[in-house]
């Protein structure tokens, strides 16, 4: 190999690189971004319906506390 194709090789995968990089980033912003909207449309339903979330959580509570409590026996 000379040291041209070796250069052009570099820059190939740098250029790769950077490609990959763009497109983590992009998957990270789209996450970020179905975070925030989760989090948000979660903090609402919440706030519209506290009773309901109360008992949700409660029922959900107690269904691990029992799922996890048989599993000691």
């Amino acid at each position: 190999m000379n040291t041209n194709e070796t250069k052009e090789q570099m820059e190939e995968l740098a250029e790769e690189a950077r490609t990959w990089k763009e497109t983590a980033q992009q998957w990270h912003r789209a996450a970020m971004d179905n975070a925030k909207n989760a989090a948000q449309a979660t903090d609402s339903y919440v706030r519209e319906n506290v009773w309901t979330s109360v008992a949700l959580a409660v029922m959900v509570g107690c269904a691990l506390g029992f799922l996890l409590g048989r599993s000691r026996d």
